[in-house]
């Protein structure tokens, strides 16, 4: 009897076993991991060329002093002025080059560039003293200019670019400056000189660059510089009274400038 009774139970548990698993609840499989996506982040190295537009202005005087003690004596004695002020002012425009170098994940940019400028920066003034009939006339222009400097910035944002600037200056410069008399030029009565050289200085300024595009970036840019000074004699034969009139070089820039790098868009991946 007892053996029928195990065969009994153990075949319900055979036949029950199938449908208490069909009643289980079915767990479902777990999601499969995706890594989040890269952030990319622009990158400003490489070299680029570009060019440059703007507005400058000088601030300068056209200072004339005697050449020996007769001739100081000559210019205090007929009431000519000694201090002519000048102001040239004018566009400039040109092309720039140069190298950025930013290391991936820093926001520090180092850079070198150069530029060159035509410029139209020109004043010429007259200081008429009628009373000693002796006006003295100045003229000062800057035909071309030129930097190489070094750039340090940073990026405050995405494709952004603020920086800092300095380095070597140089232009074309020219003063001519002259003396006349309304009674005319008879013997020693007129005195008149020019110079037009070559003058390296300092420069130094800051700007910001946006790159609208991943190979065209729109800058704007200050400078400031100073090419020292230039001087020339002012004589009229029989030379008996010699002047030397002499002028700061210094001024400012405001301009925008388009420049395209090279290599195609550079991003840095996190």
């Amino acid at each position: 009897m007892r053996p029928l009774v195990v065969a009994g139970m153990a075949l319900a548990a055979i036949i029950a076993g199938p449908a208490a698993a069909a009643d289980m609840a079915v767990r479902a499989p777990a999601p499969a991991y995706k890594a989040p996506p890269p952030i990319v982040v622009y990158n400003w190295s490489g070299f680029y060329v570009g060019g440059h537009a703007g507005y400058a202005w000088m601030d300068s005087t056209d200072q004339i002093v005697g050449f020996d003690a007769a001739s100081a004596a000559f210019l205090a004695n007929n009431q000519v002025t000694t201090s002519i002020p000048l102001r040239p002012k004018g566009v400039i425009g040109g092309a720039q080059a140069g190298f950025n170098w930013q290391a991936p994940g820093s926001i520090w940019v180092w850079g070198l560039e150069a530029d060159i400028s035509g410029t139209g920066l020109r004043n010429s003034s007259t200081l008429d003293l009628f009373a000693s009939g002796r006006p003295m006339t100045a003229d000062e222009k800057l035909d071309w200019f030129g930097t190489v400097r070094g750039r340090v910035g940073v990026t405050p944002w995405d494709r952004g670019l603020v920086y800092v600037t300095g380095g070597l200056a140089y232009g074309h410069v020219s003063l001519s400056t002259a003396l006349s008399n309304i009674n005319g030029c008879a013997g020693n009565n007129c005195q008149a000189g020019s110079t037009g050289p070559t003058k390296a200085g300092w420069t130094a300024g800051a700007g910001a660059e946006w790159a609208f595009f991943d190979n065209w970036s729109l800058k704007v840019e200050y400078l400031y510089f100073n090419l020292g000074s230039v001087s020339h004699f002012m004589t009229n034969p029989p030379f008996v009274f010699v002047f030397d009139a002499s002028a700061n070089i210094r001024g400012s820039i405001a301009r925008i400038g388009l420049n395209y790098r090279f290599g195609g868009p550079v991003v840095a991946r996190y």
